[in-house]
């Protein structure tokens, strides 16, 4: 007899962690919203490679309009909070985000 494989979780982690900010994303003013983004990238930064958290933490801003919400140079900014976040460090000038 062959025992019944085990349901797995077809998403995986980094997925799993997009899936939990993008209701996140969607109120807020964009101070707020950024700041979410920020910690939610620091926190998924092991779950892929640098290329793939870039490619998949910049889709989920441009999806839920944080982009545009921060205004002209809105790629740029969110290009810098991603990378800050992928090597732990705090983009804004102050507060307890360590």
């Amino acid at each position: 007899m062959i025992a019944s494989p085990v349901a797995v979780e077809t998403d995986d982690l980094l997925t799993q962690a997009i899936n939990v900010l993008r209701p996140l994303l969607a109120t807020g003013t964009p101070k707020e919203r950024i700041h979410i983004f920020w910690a939610s990238a620091k926190a998924a930064r092991d779950l892929a490679t640098a290329d793939v958290l870039i490619e998949e933490f910049t889709k989920v801003a441009d999806e839920t309009g944080l982009t545009a919400a921060l205004g002209r140079h809105g790629a740029e900014d969110i290009a810098h909070v991603i990378r800050w976040a992928g090597r732990g460090w705090n983009p804004f000038e102050k507060g307890p985000l360590k």
